[in-house]
């Protein structure tokens, strides 16, 4: 069964979850501790569709539980209706059924898949959860993601998986670099007098897998740079070899979008090319959210791909797939301008496989990638289906004078993320993030984006903490 039809199955207990937690977290009183457990483990099972045995087989349990899961939905959608307050009295005269359903339902796929796994193993799974981070794209607004990595590690998470696109893809490489995590080496980290000039070379040349542009991003000199800082070391990491396992998004244009008249004209008749600070990137943005309108509005020549998933890219090294994943169409390039016969050949095979022209930025497919990381969770990824998708987005349109050069990117934007939301769990919209153009903050002004950040994320931490929060033992509630 492909993944979107178990999404389908499961989305509105998604739905109901999210605002059975927003709920008890406004109004304390409105269950008992019984009570919540009960639903929790209810709607755990419930969503509930792929599961992976001991010995790794994976055992379809969607039909299994869909007279239970619909039921499930059908009576708790009622009591907990959507953007409404929930029925308190009604749910909690609800709890007695949902009990009997749950342990009918739990018994029924124990028995016909006793000889796969125990109830030790299913209930190992249903009450331990994994953490994907879906961290979106915006240029300098990306370092907002920091704030959420901040709040992350003071509620003693880790996540198991991290998904990004564009400016999200190069926060998320240095998360995902070690396990542990400080902000205070994070901030320190970016190199002090970081000159734009040094990061952004005017580009004339011509490209061979990565779509032209402007001006050259120096990504490899720059990360080793800033891997030394961070982890004392400056050797760059293949996926397989990050203990944070990582998935970058990154856009490929299929060959029809050469011929397009702005990449025949436009960037290579544009003269001096110089940026020297935020203001002068400026006169490039208008061409570029141009070219970036014209894909959106061609979604049949864009194919999104996953790098750290995509085949052949286990030992492909990150700043590479970074480097293409932020490289903004018609104003930043990104190419590979080395004989590394492993890298080329990685490329060649995917250009070949996908039937694509150049690669250029994520968020132009996919800004926010929260079904990414949803469906590689339910591909097995993580061992674990149990997931839950927290997704930060710092490129949603905002109703102020100083976002309003942005608002025409932001909008398309939202053109391809919205279709992702339903995959996720929880999605933190920035209602202040740092400017896009502030490419290299300085280390004071990149702490303060990060306080500013952290406090704004503050709303989330409660709503986190109680949906990764293990559930108690099965059962435990009747004692």
């Amino acid at each position: 069964m492909p993944l979107g039809q178990y999404h389908v199955k499961i989305v509105d207990l998604m739905d109901i979850e999210r605002n059975l937690i927003r709920a008890a977290l406004q109004n304390r009183r409105l269950l008992q501790p019984r009570h919540e457990a009960i639903l929790r483990w209810a709607i755990a099972l419930g969503r509930m569709c792929l599961f992976r045995t001991p010995e790794g087989r994976d055992v379809d349990l969607a039909d299994a539980l869909g007279p239970y899961r619909t039921w499930l939905i059908e009576n708790l959608r009622a009591a907990i209706p959507n953007r409404e307050a929930p029925d308190g009295a009604r749910l909690r005269l609800l709890v007695p059924s949902v009990e009997l359903r749950l342990r009918a339902a739990r018994q029924l796929i124990l028995t016909r898949h006793v000889n796969d796994f125990g109830e030790e193993h299913l209930d190992r799974e249903l009450r331990h959860r994994k953490l994907a981070l879906a961290l979106g794209g915006g240029g300098g607004a990306g370092f907002a993601h920091l704030g959420v990595f901040g709040l992350v590690e003071e509620l003693g998470l880790t996540p198991d998986l991290i998904v990004g696109a564009s400016m999200g893809s190069l926060m998320g490489l240095f998360r995902a670099i070690e396990r542990p995590y400080s902000a205070v080496a994070a901030i320190q980290t970016i190199p002090r007098n970081f000159d734009l000039t040094r990061i952004f070379r005017p580009f004339n040349g011509v490209t061979r897998f990565g779509m032209p542009g402007a001006f050259h991003m120096q990504m490899i000199r720059t990360a080793r740079v800033a891997l030394e800082n961070f982890v004392g070391r400056s050797r760059i990491p293949a996926f397989s070899e990050l203990p944070i396992r990582l998935e970058v998004v990154v856009t490929g244009v299929r060959g029809g979008f050469a011929d397009n008249p702005l990449m025949q004209q436009g960037i290579l008749d544009q003269g001096n090319r110089t940026i020297t600070n935020p203001f002068s990137m400026r006169r490039w943005l208008k061409l570029s959210f141009q070219i970036a309108r014209d894909l959106s509005s061609n979604p049949k020549m864009l194919k999104q791909l996953v790098f750290g998933r995509e085949e052949g890219t286990a030992d492909f090294n990150t700043v590479e797939a970074v480097g293409f994943s932020c490289a903004v169409p018609g104003l930043f390039c990104y190419d590979v301008f080395h004989d590394d016969p492993h890298t080329i050949q990685t490329l060649d095979a995917i250009v070949q496989r996908h039937r694509i022209w150049r690669m250029t930025d994520g968020g132009v497919v996919n800004n926010v990638p929260s079904r990414v990381a949803w469906e590689s969770a339910m591909q097995g990824n993580l061992g674990s289906r149990n997931v839950f998708v927290f997704s930060s987005d710092v490129f949603a349109p905002i109703n102020s004078a100083r976002n309003l050069p942005y608002t025409p990117v932001q909008q398309i934007a939202r053109q391809n993320v919205l279709p992702n939301r339903p995959f996720s769990d929880y999605t933190c919209t920035f209602k202040s993030p740092p400017s896009p153009l502030n490419l290299s903050p300085s280390v004071d002004q990149l702490q303060k984006i990060v306080n500013a950040a952290r406090a704004e994320v503050d709303v989330c931490a409660d709503h986190l903490r109680m949906a990764m929060a293990p559930l108690p033992v099965y059962g435990s509630w009747a004692r």
